[in-house]
């Protein structure tokens, strides 16, 4: 029979074993990344790096939930932040069941960033229905005054009520609500991922397997329906492809990152002489790594065809 025995003699299971996916959305530099690294590794890194690509870390919590034992396999991803990115954004989120939706305490304008590109981006590739959300308020030890941020507060207390307890189709405890948190200091922080994983479980018993597929298929619709018509949209189309060039999302991520640190241009303001740098060092370094020089020309061709048409 499965199991141990516990001090008292009692054959205890094996606690039950699933995998979620959560990904943290928000704008550039609102401190996602610190916060799945002080999740993740408890460390802190004052140095900023924005993303390019995603990254995804794992961390397993035991967790009790109506009275059994489990451990939620988390997978944490950490997407590219800059609007504009729709269709690498939208890979990235589908099949997700949970997200921490991250502003920026100094920067009460990233409140606008939620509710007006990356709650509609999550609802569009979730058709239209909101996985278990949970809204951050970050960098909170950057504030010395607390009276400074309480309209972002109630402005976040609001985005809640909006989007999450206002839900019929969701249980108030399907929400994992709304934290001041610091990636620097770690206040709240586990507390806000472990808020997000019981309402994940709420959420467990309706899990459909078709919804994540039917997800895919709405990220490859904004992909295949996005405008390629400015350098951003064709970086934005080269990041998403670069994956199914390498068979590798952590090594193309690197490839990006290495790439855009070279060259020296922003991701967010490229001009087409960036962009034609840009896809030459990456396709060279994909073809180093080993990536099948007819795949390569393929997509050298396709980039170089759509940035042609760009003005």
């Amino acid at each position: 029979m499965a199991g141990t025995l516990n001090q008292d003699g009692v054959r205890k299971m094996p606690a039950e074993v699933i995998m979620k996916k959560v990904v943290l959305l928000g704008d550039s530099a609102v401190g996602k990344t610190s916060l799945i690294r002080r999740f993740v590794e408890d460390s802190f890194d004052d140095d900023y790096i924005s993303t390019i690509g995603a990254k995804v870390s794992k961390k397993i919590i035991p967790t009790k939930f109506k009275d059994e034992d489990w451990e939620v396999k988390l997978m944490v991803w950490d997407i590219i932040g800059s609007q504009g990115f729709e269709s690498t954004q939208s890979r990235h989120i589908a099949g997700v069941n949970g997200a921490i939706l991250v502003v920026d305490l100094t920067k009460p304008e990233t409140l606008k960033g939620l509710e007006e590109y990356w709650i509609p981006l999550l609802k569009d590739v979730s058709g239209g229905v909101l996985p278990t959300i949970l809204f951050a308020g970050n960098k909170n030890d950057l504030i010395e005054d607390k009276a400074d941020i309480l309209e972002t507060i109630d402005e976040l207390k609001a985005l809640e009520t909006k989007y999450c307890r206002s839900l019929e189709t969701r249980m108030e405890s399907g929400c994992g609500g709304w934290l001041l948190t610091s990636a620097k200091t770690g206040i709240n922080v586990e507390k806000g991922f472990d808020s997000l994983v019981l309402g994940m479980m709420e959420e467990h018993p309706a899990f459909d397997p078709l919804n994540r597929q039917m997800e895919s298929m709405v990220a490859e619709g904004i992909y295949a329906s996005s405008d390629r018509n400015t350098p951003r949209s064709i970086m934005d189309m080269i990041i998403t492809d670069l994956p199914q060039i390498m068979r590798s999302m952590e090594r193309s991520t690197q490839i990006l990152q290495e790439t855009i640190e070279r060259l020296g241009f922003s991701k967010d303001d490229p001009t087409p002489e960036n962009i034609l740098n840009f896809i030459e060092m990456t396709l060279i370094k994909a073809l180093d790594d080993g990536a099948k020089p007819h795949i390569v020309e393929d997509y050298r061709k396709k980039w170089f065809f759509m940035l042609s048409k760009v003005k």
